[in-house]
């Protein structure tokens, strides 16, 4: 028998795309399609109203037939679940990545920030940091920030240590404030507060894959120009959708994203807690030490 082209290929085109969910031959085809154009032809053929009503039951005796109804109930269900994994897909919101990241106490950011050489000239140089927030995380109670492997600055909660390797000196007990790669909940809702207040000027959400992992990503960028809140300023953030937490950033000393990025986030790693050998500094052999 000749198939119409419409129903041979629909089963064709669908299972093609789903053969992890659902096995197909040319066998199971032909048998498929058979079973349903003969159901159809007994419908026509049957004109008495007494019998039709039985003809579904007769029709379903058929163990043809209810293969037929079984791979389209098949096809149904797995295009139900497909439309509806698309949909839920990138569901996404701030409040959810302010309950994700209270979940954690320390980070360590690896990326790049930007210096100005010798020659005045802006130059990006690796940097890696840590840091520990309070009880409450409020405020960063221990860090220690790493510039091409040297660490320039190091506190323990107590005491601060500020080394500059091109002279060799070390500034100590100087006061300390809260990084800039602090990425934390405390520092989302404060974003989220600046929104409702109004003080930032531009919010965007986009939607995305990483294109190693094919992991679905969402994309904020926001910008303030108050001079209050460290302003003017432009952000980026990369939120993985499924664990919601940040896994890159980049930041402008501008509104407008504009020019190359103060700082770079490659790659963010979260921790419940880090050592605290970690942030205690051995002063170099030589260096001059100032303590203010």
């Amino acid at each position: 028998m000749k198939y119409p082209d419409s129903i041979e290929n629909v089963i064709k085109n669908f299972c093609a795309r789903k053969r992890s969910a659902v096995k197909t031959t040319t066998e199971l085809d032909n048998r498929i399609i058979n079973a349903s154009l003969l159901a159809q032809e007994k419908l026509k053929q049957t004109q008495s109203a007494a019998i039709r009503p039985n003809i579904w039951r007769i029709i379903m005796k058929s163990q043809v037939t209810k293969l037929a109804t079984a791979a389209v109930i098949i096809v149904a269900v797995v295009f139900f679940v497909t439309i509806l994994n698309n949909s839920t897909s990138t569901v996404w919101a701030i409040e959810q990545s302010i309950e994700a990241l209270s979940r954690y106490n320390a980070i360590l950011v690896e990326g790049s920030e930007s210096f100005l050489g010798e020659n005045g000239q802006l130059q990006m140089r690796d940097m890696k940091a840590w840091a520990v927030a309070n009880e409450d995380q409020t405020k960063v109670e221990k860090e220690r920030h790493d510039v091409d492997g040297v660490p320039t600055l190091i506190t323990n909660g107590r005491e601060t240590w500020r080394y500059d390797p091109q002279t060799n000196t070390v500034i100590k007990n100087r006061p300390y404030g809260t990084p800039e790669h602090w990425i934390g909940s405390r520092f989302f809702e404060q974003l989220n507060a600046f929104r409702d207040a109004g003080v930032i000027n531009d919010w965007e959400v986009t939607y995305g894959k990483d294109p190693v992992t094919g992991r679905q990503r969402a994309f904020l960028t926001v910008a303030w120009l108050d001079k209050r809140y460290n302003g003017p300023r432009s952000m980026w953030f990369e939120f993985d959708v499924e664990s919601k937490l940040v896994v890159s950033m980049k930041q402008w000393e501008n509104s407008n994203w504009e020019g190359p990025p103060r700082i770079v986030s490659e790659k963010i790693t979260y921790y419940e807690n880090l050592p605290d050998e970690l942030f205690e500094f051995e002063i170099p052999e030589g260096a001059t030490v100032i303590e203010e």
